[in-house]
């Protein structure tokens, strides 16, 4: 008997039932982390690895936008708005209010990060840098920012537009004055704001 063929021969069995282990335990928690992901997830992996994609969603209005992103927050985006004419320009989106996104078929990939086992030129750049404040702030606190600049906006809802300033925003609710007086909106209402 040959033992040293049969003792190549176990470590070439062993060698492969470990490959193979390692395959299925990769794909079992990159399965575990695809389940994981949020809208958000996936509009910040785009952003970041392809800022210039361009993109159309439908929000709950039924309206339908072209846009590209310009930045993902913690719930909500900013976003330039290519059509319709009537709002194109810069959006503070709500992310709540999208419906569907639709995006290039070339960039889904993109959308889903960087897979399990994987480092892309993106993760390398994170880890060198700190975390982007966009990433951590939510749409009160954008909004807040939109009414201490006393900027006119176009607030659009379910129920329509009002027209205005923002004069207040509290934890879940905005104050606009419009040309019809002083009205209280819930920020989940809120779909967009156009900054005028």
């Amino acid at each position: 008997m040959d033992f040293d063929t049969l003792f190549q021969d176990l470590e070439n069995q062993l060698e492969r039932e470990l490959d193979a282990e390692l395959i299925n335990r990769l794909e079992d928690e990159e399965r575990d982390r695809r389940a994981k992901l949020t809208l958000r997830d996936r509009l910040r992996a785009l952003h970041q690895t392809n800022p210039a994609t361009v993109m159309t969603a439908i929000t709950k209005d039924g309206r339908r936008l072209t846009f590209q992103l310009k930045n993902v927050g913690k719930d909500w985006a900013a976003i330039e708005v290519h059509e319709p004419a009537d709002i194109g320009g810069p959006l503070i989106l709500g992310l709540h209010a999208l419906t569907s996104v639709n995006i290039p078929l070339e960039s889904v990939k993109e959308s889903l990060g960087t897979p399990v086992g994987e480092v892309s030129d993106h993760d390398l750049k994170a880890l060198s840098s700190n975390a982007r404040l966009a990433e951590k702030v939510n749409l009160a606190f954008v909004l807040r920012d939109v009414s201490r600049r006393r900027k006119h906006v176009m607030i659009h809802t379910l129920l329509g537009q009002l027209q205005g300033t923002i004069d207040q925003v509290g934890a879940d609710h905005l104050d606009i004055t419009t040309s019809s007086g002083r009205h209280m909106i819930s920020l989940r209402e809120v779909l967009f704001v156009q900054i005028q």
